[in-house]
This record gives structure tokens, C-alpha cells and sequence, in this order.
């Protein structure tokens, strides 16, 4: 009897260990597997196969996969090993079905292998997983990893599972479920139709508003339809339609930048329909806060999906940072965009109100889909919730555009108003304008014939000055007699002059200077006329016969004349000459300067003679001027100028001539007749200076010895 009893322990024992079969009917639908119906293996160097299985020498290494049991050594499984999983199915179905084994969806493994052997020998395989290119899984639905198997009806059968370990596998994570494959395909198709209906709802939707956004330009039309397309990225991807045609990345980067780009767009309609940089610029700030910290979120998450795809670790606490953005993104969105939709509403902005019930359909579709995600009408919540909120968007800004509408007209009845206020009070102002106009042209009419008879007074005051002046400097008759080639360019900027010319004849010493006066016009011409006289009495009254002492004694007569001493702030008007003496008899120059220098041309080379650096006026650092003795030869040319014509401005840049172009044109033509000479000096001023003003009195002089 004790026997008996034992017998019968050791076989309920050896019952309750045993594996027990999955019963498979004709309308099993998404059956969970039980740890009793599923036993596992741990592979740790991936060396065992489906041969070993069915050879004669098999020992049996599968255990009951059971989570609480500690012993397994579940907790030791890790990337690079693999795990067989064994399955026993009777199929209870009364008619000939095919049926899915699904893995959790959000189980994340390499590869998925199923084995299955046919009672002629034949060993089947069928290959999914994440790692997997969806065309060569065994069935490419939506990036699910099912495996199809097929068992006659009444009859059992036992199918081996190998799963591969990645980094990113959660082995406890992993769990079973059997469907037929009719079922399967049943709500797929209802998942696709409902999915096309919802697609065609937002295409529909964003061409109508993309049409009006091209004819009223109106921003946030186009923030809507931006808003629109970031949903149906992020839809796509949740549904995982884009990976029947790509492998997959880990969901979450993905996902959660393509939500990042859905609630910027979110803010950025939001502060465009509630027009909150009018209306609300505190709360448009912190908006913009907003869209900048959503924008460091999306490049988290493309950093993260970039190091994912290249098959890079990330780190734990970038992943902790990226959770936490887009937590305080999705709730920091809703609460900033809707609350300043209250404060709208409060001040009777009619879009706010659109704009509430709008995220209220959405809010209401996110709690559909948490709270009843085991139905299927829940599954769809957020579709039904995001469809409502659009359509009322879609009214909403209809409405806002009317809105705008009424507002741009009162604003142009108030400008027309404003316009015939201002006509008639232009009107006003204009009788008023013509009757002073009348008056002041009266007092203008006399003035300007005031004034008129002053300009013929002064007109005819320069003409008498310019008389006087022309009877001081020496006749050309002068000139004529004394140098049979010479010429005088002479051009002052006024109609009386600041530069003269003298000339004087003493036996066989012939005087000559070029001189610059301090100031042109009538200031000018009377220190050119003092010049003149002065320089006349030392020469053919005093008797100086060197030129050096000529200038020392002119600028005595200067300062004494003008009572210059030398005090600070005193005017220090002067000369800037060049004093020249030819000995007829000898042919030598001698020649003295103030600042100006003299140019000889000789055998086709300039020579320049620099004077002393000082004016013939009261200075600074004044000392006694000096003089150079030179032999001319036949031929020599002698320039004697002032600083006029360099520095005159004009040109293409209005810059000034400058001393070395002045040097090369005078090079260029010495060899000219003198005549000509002057003709193409006066050419060249005129074209220089075109349209531009005369600077200064112009003066150059010409000599053949």
C-alpha cells in the first residue's frame, strides 16, 4: 500500500513539472502564454542548434521558464547569449488555420528563429527581429516580429524558439501571445482603414489650409499645417507603418524627437493664433523660453538617434535627461499655450475660446487612449481626440480671419476719417500758408531787390579790384621781351587773385618770382598788390642783389608792415615764393625758396630745388633763408609754380592731383612749344576737376633759357 502511495506522489509530482500545451482554437485571439506553457533554455556561447535536438543522443535541457525562481539564473543572461524557448500546441480547431506566435511589441531583440518539424523530416525556419530587414521578416506588419506556424487540425506539435540577446533586450520584459492569422489580418486591415481615413482627414486638411495661406498670407495658417504634418510623423511612427519599409531604431529617440517637433509647432501655433506678441508679450516671452527649450530637446534626441544608428552606447544619464525634457515639454506646453488662452478668453478674445475647446478634444483623446487602451476604440483614442481638435482649429481660425478682417476694416474707416480731418485741416492751413506766402513774397521781392543792387555794387567792386590788380602784375609784353619762350598759366579761383607774378629787369640781372599769398580773393589780392610793391622797392630802390637776402628783407617789411611779433593766436599772414635771379651775361639762376620748390628739366631729367621750409611771414623756427647758384646750359626749362594746381581735388574719386602726377605731366611735355605747353597744363586742370569747385588760385610758369 505504501508503495502505491509513493508511485502515485512521484507521478502528480512529475505531471505538475511537465510542460503543458497551448490549446489553439479557430478564433484565438492574442492568447497570453503562460510560464507553464513555455520552457527555456540559457545558451550562453549560442552553440547549440535544432539538430541537437532532434538527434539520437538529445538530452532533454529545457526548464519551466519561471521568473520568481532565483536558481534559473534569469538575472545572468546578457548580450551575445542566446535563449531557446520550446512550445507545445494542441490544435483544438475544428477547419485548417495558420497562427501567429507574437513576441511583446515592446520587447527589443536581435533575432527571432522558429523551428518546426514536419512529419516528412523537413525542418522549417522562420527569421524576424529587431536586427531583421523588414522584407526578409516572416510577417512585415508594422514592425511587429510575428512568426507564423501552421499545426494540422486534432493534432499536437512542438515548436523551438531561438531568441538572440542584444544590448538593448529586457529578458523579463518578453512575453507570448497567439492569434490566428485571420485575426491578424482582420485588424490589421481595420487598423490601415481606419489609419487611411484619418491620413485622408489631415491631407484634406492641409491642402484646404495651405490654399489660404497662399492668399492671405496669414502666419498662422502656416504653423497649422506644420503642426499638422509633425502629428502625422509622429503618428506614422507610433504606428509603426515606416518600419515594414526601414529597419527600426530604438523606439524612444525617435519618438520622442518626433514629439519634441510636434510641440514646437504646437507653441508656435498657439502664439500665433492667440496673437500673444500683441496681446499678451509677458506670456509671448516665456513662450519663446519655450520653443527655445523645446528646440535643445530635439537636438538631445538627434544626438541620441545619431549614436544609435551607428551602433553607439548611450549613456545612462543623457537618457535620464532626455526623459526628463520631454516630460517637462509635453506638460510645460499644455499649460503655456492654454492658460494664456484663459486670460483671452476672460478679455473676450473670441479665438481663445476656439482654441479651449480644441486642446480640450485632445486632452480628452490622451485620457481615451491611458485609460481604455485595452479596447479597441480606445486604441485610437489620441486619432479621435487630434481629429476634433483640428477640425476646431480649422473653425477657430476661419473664425480669426473674419476677425481680422473686421479689425483691418474699422481700422481703414478710422484712417479714412482721420485722412478727411487732416484735408480739412490741410485745407485750412493752406489759405492760411497763401495769405503769408503773399505777404513774405512781397518782403522777399524787396529784398531780393535789395540784394541785387548790393551784388552789382560788389560786382562792380571785384571788377575795379581785378583792373587794379592786372595793372600791377607785369604785362606779357614784359615777358615777351625778356624770354622769347615762356608761358603763364594763371587761373584764379576768384575774379581777384592770391598768387602774382613779377618780374624785373637791372642791367644784366633779370628778377623773376612766383608767389603765394596767404588766403585768395579780396583777402588775397591785397597781400599779392603788397607783395608786389614790397618787392619792387627792395630790388630797384634798396638795391638787394642776391635772393636770398631779397626774402629776408621782404619778410622784415612783412612783419613790420602787418605788426607781426609772434604772439600766441596772432595771424601769421605770409607768402610762399620762389625768387629766381638770372644773369643774362653768365647764364647762371640763382635761386631762392619759401616752401616752393623749382622744377629744371635738363637732358629729359628733372631736377627739383627745394627752398627753406618756412614762409616769408613771421614763424616759428625762422632763420635766414639761403640760395643756390645754378650754370644753365642751353635748352634747360625752368617751373615755377604754386600749390594750386596739385592740390586741386577731382577725378573719378575726387582725390587730390598730387605733386608726383604734376611732376610726370610737366616731364611729358617740356619738349612741347611753350604755347602748347600751357593749352594742354589748362586742359588737364579742367578735365581733373570737372564738375567740382576750384580750391585755390592756380599759378604756373614756363621758362626756355
Amino acid at each position: 500500500m505504501r508503495n502505491i502511495l509513493i508511485t502515485i506522489s512521484l507521478l502528480m509530482t512529475q505531471l505538475s513539472l511537465a510542460q503543458k500545451p497551448v490549446i489553439l482554437t479557430d478564433f484565438v485571439s492574442n492568447e497570453p502564454l503562460t510560464d507553464y506553457q513555455i520552457f527555456f533554455f540559457h545558451d550562453e556561447t549560442c552553440s547549440f542548434s535544432i539538430g541537437t535536438v532532434y538527434s539520437d543522443y538529445y538530452r532533454d535541457p529545457f526548464e519551466r521558464l519561471d521568473f520568481s525562481n532565483e536558481e534559473l539564473g534569469l538575472d545572468k543572461i546578457k548580450p551575445g547569449d542566446c535563449v531557446w524557448f520550446r512550445f507545445i500546441f494542441d490544435n483544438k480547431a475544428g477547419r485548417q488555420v495558420s497562427y501567429h506566435l507574437q513576441p511583446n511589441i515592446f520587447s527589443t531583440f536581435g533575432e527571432f528563429l522558429l523551428y518546426q518539424k514536419f512529419s516528412n523530416g523537413s525542418i522549417t525556419q522562420r527569421r524576424s527581429g529587431f536586427e531583421i530587414i523588414p522584407g526578409n521578416k516572416d510577417v512585415n506588419i508594422s514592425g511587429s516580429d510575428d512568426l507564423r506556424f501552421y499545426i494540422p487540425p486534432a493534432e499536437k506539435d512542438t515548436i523551438y524558439l531561438m531568441t538572440r540577446i542584444i544590448s538593448e533586450s529586457v529578458f523579463s520584459d518578453l512575453t507570448f501571445t497567439v492569434s490566428t492569422h485571420d485575426i491578424v489580418i482582420k485588424k490589421d486591415r481595420f487598423r490601415r482603414i481606419l489609419f487611411g481615413v484619418f491620413l485622408g482627414i489631415m491631407i484634406i486638411m492641409i491642402l484646404y489650409h495651405l490654399t489660404l495661406f497662399l492668399q492671405v498670407r496669414e502666419r498662422s495658417y502656416l504653423y497649422y499645417i506644420l503642426y499638422i504634418l509633425a502629428f502625422l510623423g509622429f503618428f506614422i511612427n507610433k504606428e509603426g507603418f515606416i518600419y515594414e519599409l526601414t529597419p527600426q531604431f530604438t523606439s524612444a529617440p525617435l519618438n520622442t524627437f518626433l514629439a519634441e517637433i510636434f510641440l514646437l509647432f504646437f507653441i508656435l501655433f498657439g502664439r500665433s493664433y492667440l496673437d500673444t506678441s500683441k496681446r499678451l508679450r509677458d506670456w509671448d516671452r516665456i513662450l519663446l523660453l519655450a520653443v527655445y527649450f523645446i528646440l535643445g530637446g530635439m537636438i538631445l534626441s538627434f544626438i541620441m538617434i545619431t549614436l544609435e544608428s551607428r551602433g553607439r552606447y548611450i549613456p545612462y544619464f543623457l537618457q535620464i535627461i532626455a526623459l526628463s525634457v520631454n516630460i517637462i515639454s509635453v506638460l510645460g506646453s499644455l499649460f503655456l499655450v492654454i492658460l494664456p488662452a484663459f486670460i483671452l478668453k476672460k478679455k473676450k478674445y473670441p479665438p481663445a475660446r476656439y482654441f479651449l475647446v480644441a486642446n480640450i478634444f485632445l486632452i480628452l483623446g490622451v485620457l481615451i487612449l491611458v485609460l481604455f487602451n485595452d479596447i479597441p476604440i480606445g486604441k485610437h483614442g489620441l486619432e479621435f481626440g487630434v481629429t476634433l481638435q483640428i477640425v476646431t482649429f480649422s473653425v477657430g481660425l476661419g473664425g480669426k480671419i473674419n476677425l481680422l478682417k473686421r479689425e483691418r476694416e474699422f481700422a481703414q474707416r478710422r484712417i479714412i476719417d482721420q485722412l478727411r480731418e487732416n484735408a480739412a485741416l490741410k485745407d485750412k492751413v493752406n489759405r492760411e500758408l497763401e495769405d503769408k506766402v503773399r505777404e513774405r513774397t512781397k518782403e522777399i521781392r524787396m529784398q531780393k531787390e535789395q540784394i541785387e543792387r548790393q551784388n552789382k555794387e560788389i560786382k562792380y567792386s571785384f571788377d575795379y579790384a581785378k583792373r587794379i590788380q592786372s595793372t600791377v602784375l607785369p604785362p606779357a609784353e614784359v615777358f615777351e621781351n625778356l624770354f622769347s619762350e615762356h608761358f603763364i598759366f594763371f587761373k584764379p579761383k576768384d575774379i581777384v587773385s592770391g598768387d602774382f607774378y613779377w618780374i624785373s629787369q637791372k642791367e644784366e640781372n633779370i628778377y623773376i618770382t612766383a608767389s603765394d599769398c596767404t588766403g585768395h580773393g579780396v583777402p588775397g589780392s591785397l597781400m599779392s598788390m603788397l607783395g608786389i610793391t614790397m618787392l619792387h622797392e627792395i630790388v630797384n630802390e634798396k638795391d638787394f642783389f642776391h635772393s636770398d637776402k631779397i626774402l629776408n628783407e621782404l619778410r622784415f617789411s612783412i612783419t613790420r608792415t602787418l605788426k607781426q611779433e609772434g604772439k600766441p593766436g596772432e595771424q601769421k599772414d605770409g607768402m610762399d615764393m620762389v625768387l629766381l635771379i638770372y644773369d643774362s651775361a653768365s647764364r647762371k639762376l640763382e635761386f631762392s625758396g619759401a616752401n616752393n620748390p623749382m622744377y629744371l628739366i635738363r637732358n629729359h631729367e628733372m631736377i627739383e630745388y627745394k627752398g627753406n621750409n618756412m614762409p616769408v611771414a613771421i614763424f616759428d623756427n625762422m632763420s635766414d633763408f639761403t640760395r643756390q647758384i645754378i650754370q644753365l646750359e642751353k635748352g634747360d626749362r625752368i617751373y615755377l609754380f604754386t600749390d594750386g594746381f596739385p592740390d586741386q581735388f577731382g577725378g573719378p574719386q575726387g582725390k587730390k592731383f598730387k605733386y608726383k602726377p604734376f611732376k610726370k605731366l610737366l616731364l611729358e611735355i617740356h619738349e612741347r612749344p611753350m604755347d602748347e605747353q600751357k593749352r594742354i597744363l589748362q586742359m588737364v586742370f579742367d578735365e581733373w576737376k570737372g564738375a567740382l569747385d576750384q580750391i585755390d588760385d592756380v599759378l604756373v610758369m614756363g621758362l626756355r633759357f
